[in-house]
C-alpha cells in the first residue's frame, strides 16, 4: 500500500523480477518505456499487459484472467491501483463493482499468485479480502 505512483512503481518492478508476468493495468501506468534503465529488453519479452481503464473494464478483465493466466503460463497477476477507474459517479454501484472484482481477485488467487496495489481508498477492501498483507 502506499501512494499511487510509488505503489504501482513498486508493483511494476515486481512483475518484471519475476516473470512470466500479468499486469492489469488500471492506473494506466505500465508504460514499459518508463521503466528503461530499470528493466533490461529481456525481461520486456515475458511481461504481458492488459488495460482496464473503466470499473466495469476492469471487472470484466478480471473474468477473463484465468484463461490468460493459464494460457502464458504466468507466475503472478500484478494490479495497479484502482482508483483512477472511470466510473458514472454513482458511489453504491461503485462499491458494489469493486467488492465483486475484490471476490473475482480472491478466486483468481486459488490459483494464481496476486498481487494487488492498494491505495488508501481500498484499504478495507484489501483487509476484507487480501490472504496476506504486504506493507
Amino acid at each position: 500500500k502506499g501512494t499511487d505512483k510509488s505503489i504501482n512503481f513498486k508493483l511494476l518492478m515486481k512483475a518484471f523480477e519475476n516473470p512470466p508476468s500479468l499486469i492489469i493495468d488500471c492506473a494506466n501506468c505500465a508504460d514499459p518505456h518508463t521503466l528503461f534503465g530499470y528493466v533490461s529488453e529481456e525481461q520486456l519479452d515475458s511481461v504481458y499487459v492488459m488495460n482496464a481503464e473503466a470499473i466495469y473494464r476492469f471487472r470484466d478483465t478480471l473474468l477473463e484472467v484465468p484463461y490468460w493466466a493459464r494460457r502464458l503460463g504466468v507466475n503472478g497477476i500484478f494490479i495497479t491501483t484502482m482508483g483512477a477507474l472511470f466510473s458514472y459517479d454513482n458511489e453504491d454501484e461503485n462499491h458494489n463493482v469493486i467488492e465483486h472484482c475484490w471476490e473475482i481477485m480472491k478466486r483468481i488467487s486459488e490459483e494464481h499468485a496476486v498481487f494487488v496495489a492498494v491505495d488508501q481508498r481500498y484499504f478495507l477492501f484489501a483487509e476484507a479480502f487480501a490472504d496476506t498483507k504486504i506493507f
